[in-house]
């Protein structure tokens, strides 16, 4: 019966809707970190395309298609993702109180959250029917990586795993954004196994980390407090902290090494043009400013779009 309220009540709420509302769904989306999942989708893009794998002749229009379903499905994902850690930590951000709740999957939630956790799973739907249609075109692998990408996006924070209280989110966010997406792009064009993805999208990948890294250590101490047991929490600040610089070095430096056994061109060297930008990040985090996260996002998004241009060449 609890159901068939929210469904009704579902229904009589859309002429209702208010641009406040829809920029709060918007919010939840957290539009600013679909980079990750443009630019590691992006990334087995190229090098399939260095590779020999892309564009060959008469295979433009379907090439295109692939590379249209590939990005949209890596944007899904992470769109999932966000909305269903928007949903279960709905509880340490500000709802109206006089809101009528629902009792849904066990809690009492709103019906603006229990949309966001609805749309999260629609996006999830999105992305595995467009993982299907990429089964179609390229190889069982994708499947493998599909499935692998959206158990790990939901169980982030959605229950009953929540690896991000077990201090898991920031090692896996790496794995599951940097190589595995990176991988799956690659391997729709490829159609066979290859380390190159995963060892050429390293540098890049391994900001993404850092970027989840900036939110643990900007939220510290409210996570201490909610007994959320990031990685930093875990660990400790200090800890957090350098291996928030740790990460930021280690990007640049396998640019550097890449370059030095030419398995990177020489373009690639222009990254070290965000140094100054990483620095910044590194003032930052030092005396644990909020805009740690936007500037971290400004260094993914310059020192990626470097890579990129420099694989095409």
């Amino acid at each position: 019966m609890e159901y068939k309220l929210i469904l009704q009540d579902f229904v009589t709420s859309i002429p209702k809707i208010s641009k406040k509302t829809i920029y709060e769904v918007f919010i939840a989306t957290r539009p600013l970190s679909l980079t990750l999942a443009i630019y590691s989708t992006t990334i087995g893009i190229v090098i399939a395309y260095h590779n020999g794998f892309l564009f060959q002749t008469g295979q433009l229009v379907y090439d295109l298609l692939k590379i249209c379903l590939v990005t949209l499905a890596g944007i899904f994902v992470q769109t999932g993702a966000n909305l269903i850690n928007d949903y279960f930590e709905c509880e340490y951000k500000y709802r109206p109180q006089s809101v009528k709740k629902y009792h849904f999957l066990g809690k009492q939630r709103t019906l603006f959250d229990i949309f966001i956790f609805l749309f999260g799973m629609a996006c999830f739907g999105a992305t595995g029917l467009l993982g299907m249609l990429l089964l179609y075109f390229g190889t069982k692998e994708v499947l493998i990586v599909g499935i692998l990408g959206m158990i790990g996006s939901y169980s982030y924070t959605g229950e009953p795993i929540v690896y991000k209280k077990r201090g898991l989110g920031t090692p896996l966010s790496f794995l599951l954004m940097g190589p595995l997406m990176v991988y799956g792009a690659y391997v729709v064009f490829a159609g066979s196994f290859s380390w190159s993805p995963v060892l050429l999208s390293l540098p890049v990948s391994l900001l993404i980390p850092a970027l989840m890294l900036s939110n643990e250590l900007r939220d510290f101490e409210r996570d201490g407090k909610l007994g959320i047991q990031t990685l930093t929490v875990r660990f400790g600040y200090v800890f957090g902290r350098n291996l928030y610089i740790g990460l930021l070095a280690a990007s640049c430096l396998l640019v550097i090494i890449f370059v030095w056994i030419k398995i990177l061109p020489l373009y690639a060297l222009f990254v070290l043009f965000t140094v100054p930008l990483a620095w910044k990040s590194y003032r930052l985090v030092a005396v644990n400013e909020s805009a740690l996260v936007p500037k971290t996002n400004k260094l993914h998004l310059s020192f990626g779009l470097i890579m990129i241009i420099s694989l095409l060449f």
